[in-house]
């Protein structure tokens, strides 16, 4: 790991001791002194990393309050610390209320049943095995009462989906999408209970939190909770702020499905909750997704209309796997884009919570603007639940940077970074290990097992088109014919968007067939036909990138390239007599016949006949378009000779702005891809790296840090992912 990593690691464990009250965590050491609902979620899921204990007693202890009616409270409060926030016990009067826990304070209301996907994550990356079990015993039957309740006071229509009553509900408590149904609440201040708020008291910005006309509308939300004893019938029928949120029901979809999976665990009947995943996806995907904005909407209940406001909210069915693949696509261009801060728009984090280019978009006033790093971390699960990998990167990137950059804040300003809200923020700690941690997930995961050192021995030195039968294609034409076979799997198999490949679809295709059959006709094509440098590097590139993704289907890779001992070395294409391999290729043809960084020599021999065929001067650029098959390496795509400088551009344009480039003016690092490594010779050394990143880097600030600081900088080198790009 990293050491910048691991270093912020310890930082963001050590606050979470600090903010630990004995049982459960607080969310931060001042502003928020008790124990919150989604908060004690998204805390456990950091500590499961590194304390299954931990992380199982922040769970069981806010379930301890649960209402007796399976209602999980928002607030569980700590009595050592009150009189230090609003609305606290004596404000709700939870004890009207016959299903209020008589052995805890709380709060009236819920918030976004996180919990089955922090349990199911816990079980998961639990390192104590024998606690996990029981533990998932004694939780299930309190996880299924929560989603029975949900659904059974929440949903007056059977619908599937269920209404928040507050916006507090929500866990975006000022959202612009609650603007309209709050407007038309008419209070009477007079009428009003009094109050005090507190939580302008903590050196907390006034412009960056709720105001008070708001504030006075969500005290009349609780105080008519209170007058009707918290009653879910009643309240349904008076209450004028019933919502159905697209986040809080895609929270619940998801989780419907951790709780299947724990059901399964236990020994429980699943068929419930997988029956409400069916139902509530059906529901969002149906009721809520506005196809004129490509987004999900609310549904405002008591006007009986769509809530037509854009926020980051409305991408959650991302997560929940609720979108269609066409919704998908949609909300994915939608989100990546200026209005929510595009791939390599240098100027900004992604993703903020609400639209940029609207009039009330603001970048530090709590849900109005700024980048949340909880949203954040459902949208990148969601975005590559659906493939779109490279979004999911960039978006992690910007998680992984900005506690580091600018510290474990609340939240930050979606332009320029910084820190707003309280410090020392509970879940941005917490998540941030958990990131962290899913980032070098496959590190953990490598080696080779005794099938995948057979699988090496049996394939050392395969070549893949040794066949006899030759393809029916004039010895001058097959050039052009293998490269037009290679575009048309690219077009049909290769998501270059995603940068990933379809490799069982392309192994059962005509198109591969023909490919296959091209590629014998290489035993008889003498490279040196090729014309000019264009067409040498778009020739050998493409023939790179498709030997590649060859072997991995011929050999029935399935997890990572690593499978294979030497794979680079071990598949080769005969051409012209000559025996190719990826090596051979990327090393000796395209680097110019410079050393491997691996090895002691050069790659072909003085007297190698393949020395003819050598592109010189070497272009670093290509390290950004030659595909190993693996996750950290370049999108794959096709190079037309035509075009290839321009692609060349766009693919190092787009590897520099991507999570394998992270620049920390904050810290005097500059974070990047072993490639910069493997291959510092070809960009000229460090100060050249530097050179070639400050060329194509799209951020600004990060640049100028860059051209101030080129011969100060410290590297450190990101670990590669060598898992498939499948």
């Amino acid at each position: 790991m990293s050491r910048i990593f691991a270093d912020y690691i310890e930082k963001a464990r050590n606050i979470l001791d600090a903010n630990w009250l004995g049982s459960s965590t607080k969310p931060a050491p001042a502003l928020y002194p008790h124990q919150w609902n989604w908060d004690s979620a998204f805390i456990a899921i950091g500590r499961s990393h590194y304390d299954t204990a931990r992380a199982i007693q922040e769970v069981e202890t806010l379930f301890e309050a649960q209402w007796s009616n399976g209602m999980v409270p928002q607030i569980v409060f700590n009595r050592e610390a009150l009189g230090h926030y609003f609305p606290e016990p004596d404000f709700w009067q939870t004890e009207r209320s016959p299903h209020a826990p008589e052995t805890h304070l709380t709060s009236g209301i819920t918030m976004p049943p996180v919990h089955a996907i922090t349990v199911e994550k816990i079980y998961v990356s639990a390192r104590k095995s024998r606690l996990v079990l029981p533990f998932l015993k004694r939780i299930y039957p309190r996880l299924f009462k929560l989603h029975e309740y949900l659904y059974r006071e929440r949903d007056p229509n059977n619908e599937g989906l269920v209404f928040i009553r507050h916006p507090w509900e929500s866990g975006i408590d000022n959202s612009p999408t609650w603007d309209g149904p709050l407007k038309r609440i008419m209070v009477d201040k007079t009428q009003l209970p009094p109050y005090e708020r507190k939580d302008l008291k903590h050196g907390v910005d006034p412009k960056m939190r709720p105001s008070n006309d708001e504030y006075d509308r969500y005290v009349y939300l609780v105080d008519l909770f209170r007058k009707n004893e918290y009653d879910e019938a009643r309240i349904s029928t008076v209450c004028p702020f019933l919502i159905q949120d697209p986040l809080f029901n895609s929270v619940l979809c998801r989780a419907n499905e951790s709780l299947v999976q724990i059901a399964e665990l236990v020994g429980e009947d699943p068929e419930t909750p997988r029956s409400w995943i069916e139902k509530t996806a059906g529901a969002i995907r149906d009721k809520l997704w506005h196809e004129e904005h490509d987004i999900f909407d609310a549904y405002d209940l008591v006007a009986d209309e769509a809530i037509e406001v854009d926020t980051s909210a409305g991408f959650l069915p991302l997560f929940a796997g609720a979108a269609t693949r066409e919704q998908a696509q949609k909300i994915y261009d939608r989100l990546n884009s200026a209005s929510f801060c595009a791939l390599h728009q240098g100027n900004c984090f992604t993703i903020p919570n609400y639209d940029t280019q609207k009039e009330g978009f603001d970048r530090s006033n709590y849900w109005r603007g700024p980048v949340w790093i909880n949203i954040n971390w459902m949208l990148a699960h969601g975005l590559r639940r659906y493939g779109y990998t490279l979004k999911a990167d960039s978006l992690q990137k910007d998680l992984l940077q900005l506690p580091i950059r600018f510290g474990f804040h609340e939240y930050f300003d979606s332009f320029d970074g910084t820190g707003y809200g309280t410090d020392n923020f509970s879940w941005t700690a917490a998540l941030f290990i958990d990131l962290v941690e899913e980032f070098y997930a496959s590190q953990k995961k490598e080696g080779v097992g005794l099938a995948q050192r057979l699988k090496a021995e049996l394939s050392s030195g395969m070549v893949l088109n040794d066949g006899k039968e030759m393809p029916d294609v004039p010895e001058e034409n097959l050039g052009s014919e293998l490269m037009q076979s290679i575009r048309k799997l690219r077009d049909t198999f290769y998501d270059t968007k995603r940068g990933r490949v379809d490799y069982q679809k392309l192994i059962d295709s005509d198109a591969y067939r023909t490919y296959r059959l091209l590629t014998n006709g290489l035993q008889k094509f003498n490279p040196s036909s090729l014309l000019g440098r264009r067409e040498k590097i778009a020739f050998w590139v493409n023939l790179y990138n498709t030997i590649v993704v060859d072997g991995i289907a011929k050999m029935g890779i399935q997890q990572s390239v690593k499978e294979v001992s030497s794979f680079f070395d071990s598949v080769k294409y005969n051409i012209g007599g000559y025996l190719f391999s990826p090596d051979d290729i990327e090393h000796g043809i395209l680097r110019g016949n410079t050393r491997p960084w691996f090895r002691p020599f050069k790659q072909f021999g003085l007297r190698d006949k393949r020395r003819e065929w050598v592109v010189l001067p070497v272009d670093p650029r290509i390290h950004f378009a030659l595909v190993c098959g693996s996750r950290s390496c370049a999108p794959i795509d096709y190079y037309e000779p035509q075009n290839i400088y321009d692609q060349l551009n766009e693919a190092s344009k787009s590897f520099v702005n991507s999570s394998e480039v992270v620049v920390l003016p904050e810290e005097g690092k500059l974070m990047l891809s072993e490639i910069f490594r493997w291959y510092e010779t070809d960009f000229g050394g460090k100060p050249g790296v530097i050179d070639f990143i400050f060329d194509y880097l799209a951020d600004e600030k990060a640049r100028d840090f860059l051209r101030q600081k080129s011969g100060n900088l410290i590297f450190e080198y990101i670990y590669y992912d060598w898992n498939l790009n499948r």
